[in-house]
């Protein structure tokens, strides 16, 4: 297999798999609950720090981690796939909390900028005029808006040097707004079946277990941060959050692998499996002789079949080409490396036996 088969057949197993994790479970929860309300909250406002926000984000998780998994368990897919996106935003605010110094402040400039929206009501009913609202809230302090989520994740990761809170927003959370959250093509063609019929119940665009795994990650990535932040050990929470991390399935690979397993049958699809291993088989066997040309012309033929079976109505002439490329490119690199490197190791074994 090429490295690219490993990779995604790794990443869907581990997405589709079940993963027993009960008891590490129980222990993290118990212990990032106590890490979050082992303190107080200040009584006075200007001792608020960003570590403090961290612990609510924390304590915040562990709800939704709960909420999560009973929609996972009762099979409400659209709640659960809410409330993991929720998870994800609750995670990065409470990082970006940890990491960014003004923290605290923007988040109260935000709350008193949102003020005259969130009272808006009583000038419509006639209670307080709009004004005399708008007066009293600029009492309150200079309003401010805080960063957007994307660049919550770009000042978090230049503080700490990792790409883990971009890792998360771009696995989940920009996905699961695009099909679950707002009201986009996307979301909306989710009514329409592969018969081009319309139907009450959106496809399913997640695997059932994601969401939960995203929510348990969360919550581990959190607490590892608060614990390190506090000069405590973070190891069980930081494995906990990578290991549930690496068992998330994208939206868009569930979503692709749902396509392409109605399209092609599972007689098309054992013809296909059949069809790349005799590719393998002729590239690893094929020798030094033979022309490149040849080489790649058999392997595009395999991914021309495998697209002609797909039958991709929907895409416009040309669209697969640069992604065939890319793929066909990637395999010979891939077999030359290898080729290359059997012909130096059966050298290296040759040599004692002519000395």
């Amino acid at each position: 297999m090429t490295s690219i088969e490993l990779v995604l057949a790794r990443t869907v197993l581990r997405g589709l798999l079940p993963y027993p994790d009960l008891v590490r479970r129980i222990r993290v929860r118990r212990s990032a609950r106590a890490l979050a309300t082992r303190a107080l909250w200040p009584r006075a406002e200007a001792s608020v720090t960003g570590e403090d926000y961290a612990r609510l984000a924390l304590l915040r998780l562990l709800s939704l981690q709960r909420e999560t998994r009973r929609a996972v368990q009762t099979r409400q897919r659209e709640s659960a796939a809410l409330l993991a996106r929720t998870a994800v935003e609750t995670c990065i605010l409470g990082l970006w909390c940890l990491h960014v110094p003004d923290a605290v402040g923007r988040l109260r400039a935000s709350e008193i900028r949102v003020a005259p929206a969130m009272l808006t009501f009583l000038s419509s009913v006639g209670v307080i005029p709009d004004a005399l609202i708008r007066q009293s809230v600029m009492a309150l302090g200079e309003p401010g808006k805080l960063p957007d989520v994307r660049s919550m994740t770009e000042q978090i990761d230049s503080k700490t040097g990792s790409t883990l809170a971009i890792y998360l927003y771009d696995l989940a959370y920009r996905p699961a707004s695009h099909y679950f959250t707002h009201a986009t093509s996307s979301a909306l063609l989710r009514h329409v079946t592969a018969e081009y019929r319309y139907s009450v119940r959106p496809a399913r665009s997640w695997v059932r277990r994601s969401p939960v795994r995203l929510a348990d990650a969360c919550v581990g990535l959190l607490a590892a941060a608060v614990a390190n932040s506090r000069a405590v050990p973070a190891e069980l929470f930081l494995r906990y959050g990578e290991r549930h991390a690496e068992r998330v399935l994208p939206p868009l690979l569930a979503i692709v692998g749902r396509g392409i397993a109605r399209k092609l049958g599972v007689s098309e699809l054992v013809a296909t499996l059949k069809e790349a291993k005799a590719t393998r088989d002729y590239l690893s066997r094929v020798v030094h002789d033979v022309e490149p040309e040849e080489r790649e012309a058999r392997l595009r033929s395999m991914y021309d079949t495998l697209i002609a079976r797909l039958n991709f109505d929907d895409l416009p002439p040309g669209a697969m080409e640069p992604i065939v490329d890319y793929f066909v490119a990637k395999v010979l690199g891939e077999w030359e490396a290898e080729r290359t490197s059997r012909l130096s190791r059966q050298t290296v074994t040759a040599e004692p036996d002519e000395a």
